[in-house]
């Protein structure tokens, strides 16, 4: 299935749109790091959802916070990334992180990333 952008850099507007129209400036609201960290929260979740929601696990929220290290010297790929996750009105806690380890074997960017950068990931309840 191929996927595609529209990126546009100029003295005006540095960004990308998607084929639905959705617009995302670079460097004014983030840069490409906050970006590629944000896509990485994203496809984790999306990929979670699909597997939790086959295995019957209700949730009320969500919240991923990620961070990561670069490497110093080039090319200065991620070197280490840690993905804290806090979950809120879990059905069934134990379900919901066999769930979010199978989300990490398939998600597409966290299985891409794990290729130069030592993933790490956690939940915890509220």
């Amino acid at each position: 299935m191929e996927k595609t952008i529209t990126a546009e850099f100029s003295d005006t507007y540095n960004g990308f749109t998607t084929p639905g129209g959705g617009h995302f400036e670079l460097y004014k609201q983030a840069g490409p790091y906050e970006y590629l960290l944000g896509a990485l929260s994203g496809c984790l979740y999306a990929t979670f959802k699909g597997i939790a929601e086959k295995m019957h696990i209700t949730w009320t929220g969500a919240n991923f916070k990620v961070s990561c290290t670069k490497r110093a010297e080039p090319p200065t790929t991620m070197d280490h990334c840690c993905i804290e996750i806090e979950a809120s009105g879990v059905s069934d806690q134990k379900k919901f992180e066999s769930a979010m380890e199978k989300a990490t074997r398939y998600c597409s960017i966290f299985q891409t990333l794990s290729h130069v950068s030592e993933m790490k990931w956690s939940v915890s309840f509220n």
